[in-house]
């Protein structure tokens, strides 16, 4: 209670007004870090067939290693990225309720 006291009119004031802006920002955000890790994974997959033709060669290990680093540097990004704009993985807002 003795916060909202020392809380000046005029912060009160702009935290009002820039609400609306801040969801929307979020908003703007959170749909574009999901379709920036779908259409990275989408690359990955598409790399990954790309790179079928050497299942049963020296080469297959790198780059399985390879797609592995990058899937998980992707989802790495997309979580800090997240987790900056404090906003849910799209979808896990609706496993939660359940």
């Amino acid at each position: 209670m003795a916060e909202k006291e020392s809380r000046s009119p005029l912060f009160q004031l702009f935290s009002e007004l820039s609400a609306p802006w801040c969801s929307s920002a979020k908003k703007m955000a959170a749909s574009t870090i999901d379709i920036s890790e779908r259409l990275a994974k989408g690359a990955i997959d598409l790399q990954k067939q790309a790179t079928a033709w050497a299942k049963d060669t020296p080469w297959a290990p790198l780059f399985e290693v390879q797609n592995t680093l990058t899937r998980q540097f992707v989802e790495g990004s997309a979580s800090l990225a997240r987790s900056l704009w404090q906003i849910e993985k799209e979808g896990e807002a609706e496993k939660r309720a359940e």
